[in-house]
């Protein structure tokens, strides 16, 4: 743990030296522009009141390196042009800010989904062999003791094996691998299996199995480290485990940075290839941290990385520096907070059954390890933000820190209000008693849409239908209520579906679930502009960059994406059709179909130029999987 807190010291210390640039307005900028745009439909959403009001509308924009310099008509800002400057005629296509998904682990999804593991990693590499399970999910049970033989005899003595399940382009098999697939999977097998080589074996998500040979090499890494007996994310106490989320990016590649680093810039990759430019997350680990840092400071983020900090160190001093670096960092990578490695239980204070209270826990009640965390943070003026939450109880705990906390701090009502402290997924919360509260302390909240229609756990509406009463459904995911009482909300997938992100619009409008064939809370379901204003304006307030993301005004960074619709006329049920043609990242192409590349003289960019073409074999919307609870209540 010495070494990982040096590292952590280390890391911080080289963030603390960035500092906010100050960019010039539209008639400050010498020359002509780079690049413009025209014949466009450019939606600005440069209103981030809580009406339903897109901002201007807009035919033109000129850009001068990474920052808008002007919007107007098309005549007008193409006689701004000079003879370098590129200019592309966009036939009338719409055009938006890029999307900011405030809770969204790209760090995770690299390794949930074969696309960036195998376009890094290619079959005969050095470092790893990487297997993903094919077929339906009961060929993939099936199969998975020979697939895992297949490897271990092209592996070296020594090398990493990784194997996973695959839930599918569209989690059309996540249903049964999700609750069967370690059912069929274990520890003893493997290790019978694979004596000589390390092995991780994951069910197509976040936590999996690691072999007796695996245990040895995390031992041999970082000595003394809880390891979870070769499973599980969390130790016994709530606290991140070597064999959980470490695993990959600290164990398998230890002392392999740059391909980690390769690995993060393609699985962002695929996401610019769906709009979304900007993620909210913990990178959870240190490798993954000193990972897109290198890519940062080498020039080669395809994307925009807001971190928090959650672990594994959380001394009173380690939450003091973070707390110092709220904010600071580039204009691709910069803190936002920090959150402790226990994060938000899934206490209710709803009546239920017996067997589902028995499944409920509070990680934010006087006297846990992670309340303690939650009160440094706010004490030494620190900022909550990233945290996954489930159950309303804890929510109530959160503002009774921030509140108790801040007091003792000295803090008054408007500095805790410029906080902005948060929480995420709102599956279950806020209550409506809770959302005055949550109003008065400036509070923001990341909402999942993705629980509307999910049907996998708990955390999904159609399991808190089941668990506590259709008369709770509106506690999943209330935007409408939020927004109605003037609290800024944004959005999130938080799964490794970029391609869903449109849909996720769609569903939190309607809030119908195709798996259960029923409307939620309707009543919570919102008009387009607030969906997408808690993607693009509001997200970013919620990552602390509103004076430079989020829109497209004169001063700005130029982070935008050509839509093949105009998301503002279409009919509703034709939003989640809508696809993203191109993107851009601070005046810099980093997603472009070949069609529209060839249309404006252009070379296709992103994952559309690689071999195995993930936007055509899997990153194609074909609707989630049919599969719903029981909903009587338990």
């Amino acid at each position: 743990m010495n070494f990982l807190k040096c590292r952590l010291y280390i890391i911080l210390f080289l963030f603390a030296g960035y500092f906010y640039s100050q960019f010039a307005t539209a008639q400050e900028f010498h020359g002509s522009p780079d690049l413009i745009i025209y014949n466009a439909n450019i939606i600005t959403m440069d209103d981030p009141s809580f009406s339903s009001d897109p901002g201007s509308i807009n035919q033109a924009m000129a850009i001068k390196a990474d920052i808008i310099v002007e919007l107007g008509t098309t005549e007008a800002i193409r006689n701004l042009a000079g003879p370098q400057t590129k200019q592309i005629d966009l036939n009338g296509r719409t055009v938006m800010p890029s999307f900011i998904l405030t809770h969204e682990h790209p760090t995770d999804w690299a390794w949930t989904e074969p696309s960036s593991l195998n376009h890094v990693f290619p079959e005969g590499n050095e470092d790893i062999v990487v297997r993903f399970l094919e077929g339906t999910a009961d060929e993939q049970i099936a199969n998975w003791e020979q697939v895992l033989r297949d490897a271990i005899s092209v592996a070296k003595p020594g090398q990493w094996i990784f194997l996973s399940s695959d839930f599918g382009g569209n989690f059309e098999h996540m249903p049964k691998l999700f609750t069967d697939f370690f059912q069929h999977v274990s520890l003893q097998r493997i290790n019978e299996l694979a004596p000589n080589n390390p092995v991780r074996v994951k069910n197509g998500f976040i936590r999996g199995l690691v072999n007796q040979r695996g245990v040895e090499e995390i031992s041999r890494v970082f000595p003394g480290e809880y390891t979870g007996g070769g499973s599980g994310d969390r130790g016994p106490e709530g606290q991140m485990s070597a064999s959980g989320r470490m695993l990959e990016p600290d164990i398998i590649l230890h002392g392999k940075t740059k391909k980690n680093a390769d690995l993060l810039k393609a699985q962002m990759e695929l996401w610019t290839a769906h709009g979304i430019s900007t993620f909210g997350s913990s990178p959870y680990t240190l490798n993954n941290l000193q990972a897109l840092s290198n890519l940062d400071q080498q020039g080669r983020m395809p994307a925009r990385f807001a971190w928090s900090y959650s672990g594994p160190n959380e001394e009173l001093h380690t939450i003091r520096l973070l707390s110092a670096l709220v904010g600071n960092g580039s204009d691709y990578l910069w803190n936002i907070g920090a959150q402790g490695q226990r994060v938000g239980g899934t206490c209710t204070t709803l009546a239920a059954s017996q067997r589902v209270k028995q499944q409920e826990s509070c990680v934010f009640d006087p006297g846990q390890p992670g309340r303690r965390v939650l009160e440094d943070i706010v004490r030494t003026g620190g900022r909550v933000a990233a945290m996954h939450t489930g159950g309303d109880k804890d929510i109530d705990n959160l503002m009774d820190v921030i509140e108790e906390q801040s007091a003792l701090a000295g803090l008054s009502l408007e500095e805790i209000r410029s906080r902005r402290h948060a929480f995420d997924h709102a599956s279950g919360a806020p209550r409506p008693d809770q959302i005055p509260r949550i109003k008065r302390l400036g509070m923001m909240i990341s909402m999942i849409n993705t629980v509307l229609w999910e049907n996998r756990t708990g955390y999904d509406v159609a399991y808190r239908v089941r668990n506590y009463g259709e008369e709770y459904a509106h506690y999943a995911v209330p935007r409408q209520s939020v927004t109605r009482a003037g609290i800024m909300n944004t959005q999130e997938i938080d799964r490794a579906l970029p391609h869903f992100i449109f849909y996720n619009i769609w569903v939190g409008m309607t809030r119908y679930n195709s798996g259960c064939d029923r409307t939620f809370a309707k009543e919570e379901g919102t008009d387009l502009i607030t969906q997408l204003k808690a993607l693009t304006t509001w997200g970013a307030y919620y990552v602390l960059r509103e004076d430079r993301l989020g829109s497209l005004e004169p001063g700005k960074i130029a982070d935008f994406t050509v839509l093949d619709r105009d998301i503002l006329s279409i009919p509703v049920d034709d939003i989640p059709n809508i696809k993203v043609l191109m993107t851009v990242l601070g005046g810099k192409t980093v997603h472009l179909l070949p069609d529209l590349a060839a249309e404006v003289g252009m070379s296709a960019v992103g994952p559309a130029t690689w071999p195995s073409r993930p936007l055509e074999n899997r990153y194609v919307f074909k609707g989630p999987p049919k599969s719903c609870p029981p909903l009587q209540n338990l």
